[in-house]
């Protein structure tokens, strides 16, 4: 049975459910009911454990039908999730934020979906920002006492799943779920403040741990503290250089330094030569490969970048490991191959990419112009390679 829209509680005796969605929540009323909304039809049921609020979130969840228990903070995100886990009681977790919300999918072909005996998780699709291209993100998986979340921050199901893989010798697999997340817009000053002594915590057990270094380094940068912040993407870096086996986050601490030191007006080849090396399917360090080239008036050099992220937001093949700027895909190379190609005099082809570019964003005026730019000094061009000789017509 399906949780509905105005759901009953779910409470044994009965058929064990299917899938059990598990939220972690604290002060959460502005998103929660809307995140409770998306499920239903979805999830046998939601599990929700409250990390103390002060708002009317368990008053929201226990409206909505969800199971909501209580569970001291103990600064540990972990610790909060395995506890929303220990309290499923689905054959599937759905683990999902309060600012999260799932986008309208087949319910049937989503128990389809989990009747594989050969499946031990899913991927689903995260659309974490707007205006952003969506990731593969690991949200779905068997409910087993073997799996669950390490880390007091980023929170991590990787390294109990993959065990637990091994020794099922099960798939994993991409389901039809895609979830929108709404929470990283607007002020971010509490978050930075709640997290900045976790981050302090999980990097002083696991020094190894590169996203957390380049958080670290995000939230000394955002609150003006330059020199802790290079220091902190600089120790990301050193631990991705001793690896011999890389993760697509890796290419984080090269993109952070890359665009720290530019901003400087630092020389930054080298690192890119580097990352590009690593990452050669990053899409971000081919933008900043581009943009490098082109400040050096490498304008012909410049174009193979540009091109393969034009060809990557046409075809939309690309890694999808990470969240880009949808901008990265059809504006900015459509205005950076324009700018390239009018440096080299190919007015035409600069005239068609501005032309793509005010498609793109016809609010920016500057497309406009510069494409008119470009006709004329197109026709201009035409006309001086005319023959020299009579006008028709006399």
């Amino acid at each position: 049975m399906a949780l509905s829209r105005r759901a009953a509680r779910i409470e044994p005796p009965g058929p064990r459910p299917v899938l059990s969605a598990c939220l972690i929540v604290k002060n959460e009323a502005r998103y929660l009911d809307g995140c409770l909304r998306s499920l239903g039809g979805l999830v046998d049921e939601v599990v929700v454990v409250d990390t103390g609020s002060t708002d009317g979130s368990k008053r929201i969840a226990r409206k909505r039908g969800a199971r909501v228990f209580d569970f001291e903070w103990i600064d540990d995100f972990a610790a909060a999730r395995n506890h929303a886990l220990d309290h499923a009681r689905g054959e599937w977790i759905l683990y999902i934020d309060a600012d999260e919300r799932v986008r309208p999918a087949s319910a049937a072909r989503l128990r389809e979906q989990l009747a594989s005996p050969a499946h031990v998780a899913y991927y689903v699709l995260l659309h974490s920002r707007p205006r952003f291209t969506p990731y593969w993100e690991m949200r779905l998986f068997r409910n087993d006492p073997r799996v669950r979340f390490r880390g007091v921050i980023h929170e991590n199901i990787w390294p109990a799943l993959a065990k637990y893989q091994a020794a099922r010798q099960g798939r994993i697999g991409r389901s039809e779920l895609a979830l929108d997340h709404e929470g990283y817009e607007g002020d971010q000053s509490t978050k930075h403040r709640r997290n900045l002594p976790l981050l302090k915590k999980r990097l002083r057990t696991d020094p190894t741990a590169v996203y957390s270094w380049c958080h670290l380094a995000g939230i000394y940068a955002a609150t003006a503290k330059p020199r802790l912040a290079e220091r902190a993407w600089t120790r990301a870096l050193a631990v991705v250089r001793a690896k011999t086996y890389r993760q697509a986050e890796d290419c984080l601490p090269y993109v952070g330094l890359i665009e720290w030191e530019a901003q400087r007006g630092r020389a930054v080849e080298a690192l890119l030569e580097e990352a590009l090396v690593k990452f050669p399917g990053n899409l971000y360090l081919q933008y900043l490969h581009g943009r490098e080239l082109m400040r050096a008036g490498c304008f012909a050099e410049a174009i193979p970048a540009f091109d393969r992220l034009r060809r990557s937001g046409e075809t939309g093949d690309y890694d999808h490991s990470f969240a880009y700027d949808i901008r990265l895909l059809d504006v900015i190379p459509y205005e950076s191959l324009a700018t390239c190609h009018f440096k080299l005099g190919h007015y035409a082809e600069s005239r068609s990419y501005f032309e793509r570019a005010a498609a793109r964003d016809p609010g920016k005026l500057e497309y406009r112009v510069k494409q008119a730019l470009c006709a004329r000094l197109e026709r201009a061009g035409s006309s001086q390679d005319r023959p020299l000789g009579r006008r028709p017509g006399h």
